[in-house]
């Protein structure tokens, strides 16, 4: 093997100790970049995920910047609907497929579930089987070619986002349409018996400790991969605001059902400022907000605006009925905000409930608001913050995606 001419050049004046040491210095730094070049993983999204504005989207973008700046080579495979192409993801990405989701009726009566059946293409499989890379599915929507990666020799790994059946017959609770409800119903069944697939994958990488242990009991080969954020470090600022936030996408039937629980039983019997925040709010929200002249409804902030209300609000409020996945605006509360108040069912499997202020009932949740309102946020919680949180940075997590492969 010829030696680079500079190395070719030195070698010939030296001893034959020295052309070894040189010899072996070139092949051990062509190893580790031919090694370095040939981490590559194919990411299949439900969606396309950029922009990064809310839950799942946030993590896989996050989790595709951090892998990226790992060493690692993606293959991306986007689905699109609702959402565009996005050249932003060239940035970060060796290639971009993008695929479009079909939906209708149709897929309805299909016994694999609506979310995994709307997003099943030969061109997808075509894609996936062309070479050796690993395989990382991105919620259990995108697995539909998890058994043909199997069958070829592929190593595969699965993102569980959440427990998607209990995710979806909490949301068929809080759906208040029929048809909805049915649907969601119907989806939940389909995806427990779905879920079966897990089996052939190689490693499930689950987004909560509560999670990690439900799929670690029913499957193995589970671990913990915490969501993947906008965050490095801590950005909290000391001090008092002069609102309390509470935000998130206001078009999913789970958010606006807390946030009318919270106007109704919580902000209705409070003096202080209320600012709600978030994606596409409905005329019920509109309305019901529009009685108060305390509360404050801002729709669609982008990104740097929803920054600067969570880090300018005194306290970020937080409020689920739904124990599932890992919340996205816990950990941005967190990282950027002062005082954090959530119920136990958003901390669940969380790990970060030292770090909250936490509350069970309305009267609590009252009683509270009006203790921190006059509390100024103290500097010494900050770096209690940024010790525990550690081991929720996005490099530490993408190690242990990089381990695996």
């Amino acid at each position: 093997m010829a030696l680079p001419g500079f190395l070719h050049n030195y070698q010939s004046d030296a001893s034959g100790h020295q052309r070894r040491i040189i010899f072996v210095y070139w092949i051990t730094k062509t190893a580790y970049r031919l090694m370095k070049e040939g981490k590559s993983l194919h990411v299949v999204a439900f969606n396309v995920p950029y922009p990064p504005d809310y839950g799942g989207i946030i993590d896989i973008f996050y989790k595709l910047k951090a892998l990226h700046a790992s060493g690692v080579k993606i293959i991306l495979h986007a689905w699109v609907y609702e959402r565009q192409s996005a050249d932003k993801l060239n940035e970060i990405c060796h290639q971009v497929h993008y695929y479009t989701r079909k939906t209708g009726p149709a897929f309805f009566v299909r016994p694999m579930p609506y979310i995994v059946a709307t997003r099943s293409d030969e061109a997808l499989d075509r894609n996936l089987l062309s070479d050796e890379h690993p395989v990382l599915f991105e919620g259990l929507h995108t697995t539909a070619p998890l058994k043909k990666c199997i069958e070829r020799g592929k190593k595969v790994f699965v993102r569980t986002h959440n427990i998607e059946h209990n995710y979806y017959r909490m949301l068929a609770k809080s759906e208040r349409i029929i048809y909805k409800k049915l649907f969601l119903r119907s989806e939940a069944e389909k995806l427990a018996r779905y879920e079966t697939i897990l089996h052939s994958a190689d490693a499930m990488l689950c987004i909560s400790t509560t999670d990690t242990i439900y799929f670690n009991d029913k499957y193995g080969k589970s671990q913990h991969v915490s969501a993947f954020h906008q965050h490095e470090h801590i950005s909290a600022k000391s001090g008092s605001g002069d609102y309390i936030l509470f935000h998130g996408n206001l078009s999913v039937p789970e958010n606006e059902k807390a946030l009318l629980f919270l106007v109704k039983r919580v902000f209705s019997f409070i003096n202080y400022r209320v600012v709600i925040a978030g994606k596409n709010p409905g005329s019920h929200i509109r309305r019901i907000c529009d009685r108060f002249p305390h509360i404050e409804l801002i729709s669609n902030p982008d990104n740097e605006q929803m920054n600067d209300l969570v880090e300018r609000a005194h306290i970020n409020l937080l409020y689920t009925y739904q124990p599932t996945g890992l919340k996205l605006k816990l950990l941005h509360s967190l990282h950027a905000g002062r005082h954090c108040m959530a119920n136990p069912l958003m901390l669940s499997g969380s790990g970060v409930e030292s770090l909250c202020n936490i509350y069970r009932s309305p009267s609590e949740a009252i009683e509270l608001i009006g203790e921190l309102m006059k509390t100024p946020f103290p500097e010494r919680t900050i770096g209690d913050r940024e010790k525990k949180l550690k081991e929720y940075r996005n490099s530490a997590n993408a190690k242990k995606i990089t381990d695996l492969l």
